[in-house]
């Protein structure tokens, strides 16, 4: 039998992961994902490396479209491993987070980016990836 999709837990699945974003980026980690990636505030103004950035909607519109994507994916892959409760798909969850840390680890390496990336980058798929599943896994449509 094909997994229903809860529309209602993708839904809420994004929004939990959009509240998680702004906390880990905008108020946990911000001044060290700044700082790490070169970012500094001058007023009103964000500056890269000393040049203005200008500021557009479009990278917070193609990471709520890909959070859509995330939780799509997940309720798919739930379906096929037949994932029905919060505990399972948090803990699975939990390893996709793991693995996209472990991504996020060597290409940081590589870049030879301040290991301080790792730990934000890292920490935050790790717990978007686990509460995602915890809602898709937990959530189903009877």
């Amino acid at each position: 039998m094909e997994r229903k999709t809860n529309w209602l837990a993708i839904a809420a699945s994004v929004v939990v992961a959009m509240v998680i974003g702004f906390l880990w980026y905008g108020a946990i980690f911000n001044a060290q994902w700044m700082e790490a990636n070169g970012f500094t505030m001058e007023g009103e103004k964000v500056l890269k490396n000393g040049a203005e950035v200008p500021m557009s909607p479009t990278p917070m519109i193609v990471n709520t479209v890909v959070m859509v994507v995330y939780a799509l994916l997940v309720n798919w892959l739930f379906g096929k491993m037949n994932v029905a409760t919060w505990q399972t798909g948090a803990t699975i969850g939990g390893v996709i987070g793991v693995l996209l840390l472990l991504n996020i680890l060597v290409g940081n390496l590589f870049a030879m980016n301040p290991s301080i990336l790792t730990v934000v980058d890292g920490s935050y798929s790790l717990v978007l990836f686990t509460l995602i599943g915890a809602i898709v896994g937990g959530w189903q449509k009877k």
